[in-house]
């Protein structure tokens, strides 16, 4: 990973999702909808690195990729969709590989989707031949408990050691309550997404529905709130994690992978992959 840094002064956005309008479905390369659809601009700019849409769909309505030149990941937030013939409920998802073609469509009651990709293409997050679709339910490729840090439970449902494609996406929940500590950072830019309880950032607690962008190599720290937590975590390559004491980095990066092979697995998708 080459020189640890940490910058400190990096940005980070925290935006509610209630507080966003809704509005017509964006123009994107290689991106296109039918039917009726509301989207809603969580994280999104030519300052920010990562993109976070939210996609309210009318039963019946979809969303369709022809060969983008990045990455996107589909969340499903709430209701149900149809996707490669395969219906997935809340938590289910769909990672679209650079380069590969899929569509998803809304189930009899509609569905939120929540959906992830780059602003723009950046080579190192695309060295892979990419042009495939992985479609995950909500048992993700694998769960991990982990008792070291606050009862917490890790579920992955995109694993960038997958040889055609780069993205990490996982849920952390964790049961104990805890104030805020542990200063880190990651070497890469992330969108965390709050699905359950509350998340300490500062004098905020950060509700269902709230994203919070950080930028890669900003230090930051959470807590838990009464009641727990649950958040997912984007980011679009190999994750890793640097614990920080007042003097500076206490090591360099280390792989999440490698740290959750430390707990204790669960649960293992049949075949290993998506």
């Amino acid at each position: 990973m080459g020189r640890v840094r940490a910058e400190g002064k990096g940005q980070t956005v925290v935006v509610n999702t209630d507080a966003v309008p809704a509005g017509a479905f964006p123009v994107l390369a290689s991106v296109s909808h039918s039917g009726a659809v509301k989207s809603r601009a969580v994280i999104v700019g030519q300052d920010r690195p990562l993109w976070l849409w939210m996609h309210e769909l009318a039963a019946g309505a979809s969303i369709r990729w022809d060969q983008p030149p990045v990455g996107h990941l589909v969340y499903v937030w709430k209701g149900s969709v149809l996707a490669g013939g395969e219906q997935l409920g809340p938590a289910g998802v769909v990672y679209l590989e650079h380069a590969g073609s899929t569509s998803i469509g809304a189930g009899e009651g509609g569905a939120t989707l929540l959906h992830y990709h780059s602003r723009d293409v950046r080579p190192e997050y695309s060295r892979k031949p990419g042009g495939h679709v992985h479609r995950v339910d909500a048992r993700g490729l694998r769960q991990v408990k982990d008792n070291v840090y606050y009862d917490t439970a890790t579920t992955v449902w995109a694993d960038a050691a997958c040889p055609t494609c780069d993205a990490w996406f996982h849920q952390s929940k964790f049961n104990t309550p805890c104030p805020q500590g542990h200063p880190h950072f990651h070497p890469e830019d992330e969108i965390i997404f709050v699905v359950e309880g509350g998340m300490i950032v500062g004098r905020q607690v950060l509700k269902p529905g709230t994203a919070l962008a950080v930028d890669a190599n900003t230090v930051y720290g959470f807590g838990v709130a009464e009641g727990g937590l649950a958040f997912t975590n984007f980011r679009p390559t190999e994750p890793h994690f640097v614990m920080m004491s007042r003097e500076g980095p206490k090591h360099a990066p280390i792989s999440e992978r490698d740290h959750l092979g430390k707990g204790e697995t669960t649960y293992v998708r049949a075949g290993g992959a998506a």
